[in-house]
This record gives structure tokens, sequence and C-alpha cells, in this order.
């Protein structure tokens, strides 16, 4: 199986000690994408772009769940960098007969997802997450999930001088401030182009302490939304939102 050819499992197809962590993982995923898309129609081929898709097992856990356990009709792809994991997926892929299923060697930025159905982006470090943002919200995407992982480009960019600065002034505490402004405001735009927004903790990862999920669905835009991110940028000194410029 799958499990095997991406070594969570050994050959007697029993998981790994080592991955037990990572296996809670794909169970927990698959959970909150199954709760996610419930509402998805049965009779439709769902179509799905998984940015930075890494070694893959998120991307083949959910392909596996929709096509063999929903029986839904499923296109997915994993977009990934590094050609040798890329590699390894696509054939594992092959291998498996998961035949809606196949990886790409490409940046996201170079990725287009019209006409997708759902935009993954998971772990994809700093702006590499706006920018998966951006794309599904372009392409018009029905679901949007997002697990950001490192949040640079605002805490770079605070200049704050207000009530809770005297705090801030501890490196880590304005490090957990600029990390939930990134992941907030993030919800705010998506909420200000048509999504109806959850943030909330995913399980714990061995990759990262970074466990933090935003999921968004086709909605009606929140005409509010812009302002309430105008009003935070102001009252932390924030020049911009990366995925402001992008959409």
């Amino acid at each position: 199986t799958w499990l095997q050819a991406l070594g969570l499992a050994g050959k007697d197809g029993k998981i790994l000690d080592k991955s037990q962590d990572k296996y809670r993982q794909i169970n927990k995923y698959i959970e909150i994408l199954d709760h996610l898309i419930k509402d998805f129609p049965n009779d439709q081929i769902i179509t799905i772009a998984d940015m930075g898709s890494g070694k893959g097992y998120l991307t083949f856990a959910l392909y596996d769940h929709l096509v063999n356990n929903k029986k839904m009709r499923c296109k997915m792809t994993g977009y990934e960098m590094r050609q040798d994991i890329v590699t390894l997926c696509y054939n594992t892929a092959i291998k498996e007969g998961f035949v809606g299923l196949t990886f790409q060697q490409k940046d996201i930025d170079q990725v287009n997802a019209a006409g997708c159905d759902v935009v993954i982006a998971l772990h994809a470090c700093d702006i590499a997450t706006d920018m998966a943002i951006a794309k599904g919200i372009q392409a018009g995407a029905k679901y949007i999930v997002a697990s950001p992982c490192c949040h640079k480009q605002v805490r770079n960019s605070m200049k704050h001088q207000n009530i809770l600065s005297p705090i801030l002034s501890h490196g880590i505490l304005e490090e957990r401030q600029a990390e939930i402004l990134t992941d907030g405001i993030r919800a705010l735009i998506m909420e200000a182009h048509g999504y109806r927004t959850q943030v909330f903790e995913f399980i714990s990862s061995e990759h990262t302490s970074k466990n933090l999920m935003i999921t968004g669905v086709k909605s009606m835009p929140d005409p509010k939304a812009k302002d309430k991110v105008e009003s935070l940028k102001a009252y932390f000194g924030i020049e911009y939102h990366y995925l402001e410029k992008l959409v």
C-alpha cells in the first residue's frame, strides 16, 4: 500500500512506531476534510490542488478516503518543488492505481488553480500560505484549507505604539502576537472575499509546533471585513499583509 511505499508502514502493513504521530495527524486531517466538504455533490468530480504537498502522506490519505471510502470521483494534483519527492509520489500513485492523483514539480506561484473545488496548503512557510490562499480566492474555490507555518512577514513590519507594546517588548510574546495577527487577518481577508472561515487547532505534528488550521467555505462577502483589517494594521503599525497584495 501507499503507507508502505511512503515509509509510514512496515512490510507487515503495520504503522511504524516512529510514524504514529504522523498517522494520528492523517486521521485527524481526514476527519476535518470529510466534515468540511460534506455538502459537495457526490455525483460530481471533485478537483483538488494540494500546494506544497511534500512527501504526500496527507495527499494520498485524502485521495484514498474520497475515492475508496466515499466512492467519490476525484481529480487531485500535488504540487511540490523537490523533484525526487515528486517522482516518488508520482510513481507510487501509478502503482496504487490512483488514476485521478498526480504530482507536478511546481512552485505555488506557478500553479493555475482555475476550476479547482478545493485548494489546500499544509505547513507552507510564511508567505507561501498567503500565495496558496490567494490562488484559492482567485479560482473561486468552494473550499480553502491552510495550516500556516512561520510568520515572518507581519512580525518584521510591526511598529506598534499601543497599550500592548510594554508586553510585546518580550520577543516571544511579540512573535506570538504576530502569529495571531497574521492568521486572524488571513481569515478576515478571506471573509472579505466571500468565505465563511474557521480558525482552530490542528493536531500537532513532529515537523512543526505550528498546529493551527484555517478553513474557508465559499459564501457571501463580509462588507465590514476590510475595515477590520485596516483597524488592526493601524493599531499594530503593520504596513501591509502579504495576502492583501496578492488579492
